[in-house]
């Protein structure tokens, strides 16, 4: 396996741009990996780095939230939330998007405790607008961010009686990871973080509430500010390993190699932690495209959900749907379990989630809901996947069953289909019928073609990525 970021020069295949669109972004369409066949790994992870644009936020988020809100109201708004970030999901295909997902189990917290829908969304638009930018000024941002400031009671803490959440899940979970840092570090931190309170939309800082005396934080003694924490942070080796380690999580395998987080590391460190071009050189290098860390990975719900509907052309259907679908399977958005986020990986398949994963699969395929209802889209409007339509598009010969077996499973397995699992799709595909009676306009192939999907949705293999 290769572990080191040398940039790959090799054009993209089919089977690498939907690769590369699996890891990257939610959306593995064939359309969007025929427009990345032929180009470099450098010049597609830059085209899908470029893209992203920011949706206009809800009306009522510019609004500063009433203290005297009742929860049933301010509940009312945490489904539009899910719905408005769902409707981004599903129809922007770019590292951007997938990276304040990224984010959001980064630096977490939930609708519950932040209680008003302006903090949490705003919160959403801050991770977008840092998703692939300064990760110092991002975290500078988020040490003021009033739906941080609620979850971990910033906002409780001043001079003399300093709250110490921020600083220990500072260090622990957004910055160095335990055994890198000491109590006495976070002691002093939580000093450092004092002074913010939240002001209408915004966190700001009064110095009168703040304590400015000194501080000795990784054995360096000053008058440090929340600034100075997050800089002497940032210069511990074991921050840009942290960094390279859930990255790497995300974008390659769950668990890296020692030589790949290093290397990755000195990328972070050599880019001073400016997220866009450590992602440029992670995704188009050979160890993003080395074939055995296809299929490393354990889709998220998100990535299940999202990344089936869209390559069934599903993009128009009803947000709270998708929203369901995700929270059924463990993953709701803007309610992470808990300040560590979602663990991930072996995580997400239990005894009882993998088998609501595969019905989930078959009910989409079939155009149906959990509950046996018609899938509608965005407009009320009943909607079923055209599969036949599908297979023409991804596939050449469609009125030949081994092909469409070939086509149909490249386009949705991260790995080959062996020689035995390709007989049993075609015997699925068939039903019995001879070779020479498949043809793709034949009445029975939708029907067939359903079956046969219903089948790869069902497979293990389908789970990974």
């Amino acid at each position: 396996m290769a572990t080191d970021l040398s940039p790959r020069t090799q054009p993209l295949t089919y089977e690498d741009a939907l690769h590369l669109l699996r890891r990257a972004t939610l959306h593995p369409t064939h359309d969007g990996a025929m427009a990345l066949v032929g180009k470099t790994p450098t010049e597609a992870a830059r085209e899908l780095l470029d893209r992203g644009t920011d949706p206009v936020l809800p009306a009522w988020a510019s609004t500063p939230p009433d203290p005297n809100i009742m929860f049933s109201d301010a509940a009312r708004r945490w489904p539009e939330m899910q719905q408005w970030w769902v409707d981004k999901l599903i129809t922007e295909p770019s590292v951007r998007e997938r990276m304040v997902l990224f984010w959001h189990n980064h630096f977490t917290s939930d609708y519950i405790t932040v209680y008003y829908g302006q903090f949490s969304i705003r919160q959403n638009a801050l991770q977008r607008t840092y998703a692939l930018g300064d990760f110092a000024d991002f975290s500078k941002k988020m040490v003021s961010d009033p739906a941080m400031l609620i979850f971990l009671n910033g906002n409780l803490s001043v001079k003399g009686n300093p709250n110490e959440n921020f600083a220990r899940e500072w260090f622990e979970l957004f910055s160095l990871g335990v055994g890198n840092y000491t109590e006495r570090d976070i002691v002093e931190a939580a000093r450092a973080f004092t002074g913010w309170r939240i002001s209408g939309l915004n966190g700001t800082y009064t110095a009168q509430l703040s304590d400015l005396g000194e501080k000795t934080i990784f054995g360096q003694t000053g008058p440090w500010t929340y600034e100075d924490v997050v800089r002497l942070t940032l210069a511990q080796p074991a921050c840009a390993r942290f960094l390279a380690t859930k990255l790497l999580r995300t974008f390659v395998q769950y668990y890296p190699s020692d030589e790949a987080i290093t290397a990755l590391a000195a990328e972070i460190t050599a880019k001073n932690f400016v997220i866009k071009p450590v992602l440029q050189t992670l995704l188009s290098s050979e160890l993003f495209h080395d074939a055995t860390v296809r299929g490393a990975l354990i889709k998220a719900p998100a990535d299940l959900v999202l990344g089936l509907a869209t390559s069934l052309n599903y993009t128009t259907m009803q947000r709270d749907l998708v929203v369901s679908s995700m929270a059924k399977l463990n993953q709701e958005l803007f309610y992470p379990p808990t300040v560590e986020g979602w663990k991930g990986h072996h995580a997400w398949i239990t005894s009882s989630t993998f088998p609501s994963r595969q019905r989930f699969g078959e009910n989409l395929v079939n155009g149906k809901t959990t509950d046996g209802t018609q899938i509608k889209d965005t407009s009320g409007k009943a909607i079923t996947p055209d599969l036949v339509a599908l297979v023409k598009k991804v596939c050449t010969a469609p009125n030949d069953p081994v092909a469409v077996v070939d086509a149909l499973a490249t386009y949705l397995l991260p790995v080959p289909i062996t020689t035995e699992q390709r007989a049993v799709l075609k015997e699925i595909l068939l039903q019995s019928r001879p070779d020479y009676e498949w043809t793709i306009d034949a009445a029975f192939a939708p029907t067939y073609l359903r079956l046969f999907l219903q089948a790869v949705v069902r497979m293990p293999e389908f789970q990974l990525m």
